[in-house]
């Protein structure tokens, strides 16, 4: 009776052993497929979402002054639509511009005004082409255009303004006027999109910003003197980066959640 409960015990110990085994190599086996399934919905076109935050660095426009004081901050949410290796995609953006400080020449030498802090909602419009690399293309490289034109400008964005300077001669008053001038600018650039989690990518960029005229106007009137101007630019260095979340892996989760 001893050694048929031992062989019997053992066979139980066994048994759950295999049973074990079995069941962790199908959990295996169901990750690596839902793994896979997820892998091919991030490759397939359609459309996805682009989550996105990113910093231009502009050059002083004053040839008098020097170092990256034009600075913009922007941020939003993207729709892509990608087929093959050509994406378009469009959304919503806020930018934050901080401008140049404004310098006008007042009793021969340069007198700072002000500088100013502006923000907008922005409309982009990119094409954007990239090439997989690897055997599962988990790394994309490409390049893209972007074309934005600024559609709202948010409440307080009027700097323009009125005062008193101080010269060696006295005081004198003076009127800045600050007037919006293009809505338009653009960039250009690289980027990479690296996978993670199997579903999305990391997309990282470098590019440009340029413009074809000014995106804003100050008109400095100095007492009784005839009006100044000066120009500034939406132009600069920038780099961003953000997510692309395929809006099919959603909708499967969701599927599976219900």
């Amino acid at each position: 009776m001893k050694k048929l409960f031992l062989v019997f015990l053992a066979f139980s110990l066994g048994f759950s052993s295999y049973s074990q085994i079995q069941t962790n190599a199908v959990k295996k086996a169901s990750r690596l497929n839902k793994k896979d399934d997820y892998r091919k919905l991030s490759d397939d076109n359609g459309f996805f979402l682009m989550p996105h935050f990113g910093i231009r660095y502009g050059q002083n426009p004053d040839p008098s002054f020097s170092g990256l004081e034009d600075l913009s901050l922007y941020y939003g949410l993207g729709l892509v639509y990608r087929k093959e290796n050509l994406s378009l995609e469009s959304g919503l953006s806020l930018y934050h511009h901080t401008s140049s400080a404004v310098y006008f020449p007042i009793w021969e030498r340069e007198e700072y005004v002000m500088n100013s802090d502006l923000a907008s909602v922005v409309l982009p419009f990119t094409f954007r082409y990239d090439i997989p690399t690897g055997a599962q293309g988990n790394i994309r490289f490409g390049a893209f255009f972007t074309g934005n034109v600024a559609i709202i400008s948010l409440e307080g964005n009027d700097d323009s303004r009125s005062g008193r300077i101080q010269g060696e001669n006295g005081a004198i008053n003076y009127t800045l006027v600050s007037k919006s001038k293009s809505p338009f600018f653009f960039k250009t650039g690289i980027h990479s999109r690296i996978r993670f989690f199997n579903s999305s990518f990391l997309n990282l960029e470098l590019g440009q910003f340029f413009t074809l005229s000014a995106n804003r106007e100050y008109t400095l009137t100095l007492g009784d003197a005839l009006p100044r101007k000066i120009d500034r630019r939406w132009e600069g260095l920038t780099w961003s980066f953000g997510g692309i979340l395929p809006l099919s892996v959603f909708e499967k989760k969701f599927r599976k959640v219900k």
